[in-house]
């Protein structure tokens, strides 16, 4: 499995922007901590798990000499303006709850410190390892995943042709569209838009990390790459206008029945509309990307998140020490499950557990776990694009500015053509490298 990662920010629109700051006493209870090298300063945007990473808390300050202070930022925002504040104000953290991409800029900027006793010997994915250090310890993998209407769908797609006519027919025949486009500057649009590029074989990128090519309008990519954009064209005439939405947006079409079918992340369409639609969640089910006919399912984005020590904190040993204990913790599946469909464990093995197995959600929709078990050799993530999957910045880069979304955009929304498309995108990519 070629392990990197990318940045997945925004899975949920919500409201509210804040950073809620929670303060996990020590073992005799007290609050706060004296900062400095006895205070851990933990920032992260994971406060749906907030009981159970407590609890991992409070049993590593039981066995150590360190205090731990979480910050965590508002549900469905990222950690990356907390984590600007928290500089600005002269108390970065010493731990931050990232991306394997970020992690690799952090690197590449002099602010991540080695994480080396964790991985080694782990079992655990080396996403970012630079000159024989480690800068990333995973703690999850989130897979793109699709949802469709199997109540209207007769059976799943699978090919563009198929998903092609059947989009067609239920948005000319049922009075809802066949199929969500997003487009514009979405983590939903650029995700979407660069595993369409993978399913037809387009290698955007080739070369090693000190020297990454472009190479999306060179070659055969350059005709497959054409044939894609074309294809997402004519799916979006059987789509709502999907520009700017992001991930609660598609899943609203879905759930709201505007929509038969999308594209996202994992099990969290059917976790959101759960609450509010259970009678709609026997409706759906699970779907790879759609593929062109006779290609294979080679690549797929998985995002992988987990923790970075910041080098420019004030306890950097104690951060180190922390996040060797979390990803040993006997609560640490409890973690990872705590969204489970949604967040999934970062080895073979842990996905194979008894754990995983037992759980309530899972075993609700076999369909999805089956899914994700039969492709897990082909998930990789937009960083590990170099040859042989070496970390490639480009991508990660292209992707924090969601260039993929916006191509999609300017094709869709502004009339380019798919040809002009490639074009504009290629230069853009380029520009990230000046």
């Amino acid at each position: 499995m070629g392990w990197s990662n990318t940045s997945r920010r925004q899975f949920l629109q919500t409201t509210g922007a804040a950073a809620a700051t929670f303060t996990v006493a020590g073992c005799l209870g007290l609050g706060g901590g004296g900062g400095g090298d006895s205070t851990i300063q933990y920032l992260s945007d994971r406060g749906d798990s907030k009981d159970v990473i407590d609890d991992i808390i409070s049993e590593f300050e039981d066995e150590s000499d360190y205090e731990v202070e979480v910050t965590y930022t508002s549900k469905g925002t990222s950690t990356d303006a907390q984590l600007q504040k928290m500089k600005a104000a002269g108390n970065p953290p010493d731990v931050v709850f990232d991306t394997s991409a970020d992690a690799y800029r952090y690197q590449r900027d002099g602010d991540a410190a080695p994480v080396n006793d964790t991985i080694e010997g782990s079992g655990l994915p080396d996403p970012v390892n630079v000159d024989g250090d480690s800068y990333f310890v995973p703690t999850m993998v989130e897979p793109l995943m699709g949802w469709y209407r199997n109540d209207l769908y007769d059976e799943n797609p699978t090919t563009w042709e198929t998903w092609q006519s059947e989009a067609q027919r239920i948005s000319e025949n049922e009075g809802l569209e066949g199929y969500v486009v997003q487009s514009g500057q979405t983590n939903n649009a650029d995700t979407s838009m660069t595993q369409y590029l993978w399913q037809n074989d387009v290698n955007i990128y080739a070369g090693p990390s000190d020297d990454i090519e472009v190479t999306i309008d060179q070659g055969d990519n350059e005709q497959r790459a054409i044939e894609t954009y074309q294809w997402v064209d004519q799916m979006s005439e059987y789509a709502p206008n999907g520009s700017g939405w992001e991930w609660g947006d598609a899943i609203g079409a879905l759930q709201q029945e505007n929509a038969a079918a999308i594209m996202s992340v994992g099990g969290l369409p059917v976790l959101t509309i759960q609450e509010a639609r259970p009678d709609l969640v026997e409706n759906l089910s699970p779907t790879a990307f759609p593929l062109p006919d006779g290609r294979s399912q080679d690549k797929w984005w998985a995002y992988m998140e987990g923790h970075v020590v910041w080098d420019g904190g004030d306890s950097t040993d104690g951060a180190k020490e922390f996040v060797k204990f979390f990803s040993e913790s006997e609560r640490f599946m409890d973690f990872v499950l705590s969204a489970p469909l949604f967040q999934f464990p970062p080895t073979e093995e842990g996905l194979n557990s008894d754990a995983v197995k037992d759980n309530e959600v899972i075993q609700q929709h076999q369909d999805a776990m089956d899914l994700v078990r039969d492709n897990w050799d082909a998930f990789t993530t937009v960083l590990a694009t170099g040859d042989d999957g070496a970390p490639n910045i480009v991508a990660a880069d292209a992707y924090g500015q969601q260039v993929f979304g916006q191509s999609t955009d300017q094709m869709v929304v502004g009339d380019l053509s798919p040809e002009e498309t490639v074009s504009w995108v290629a230069d853009e990519l380029r520009a990230l490298q000046e």
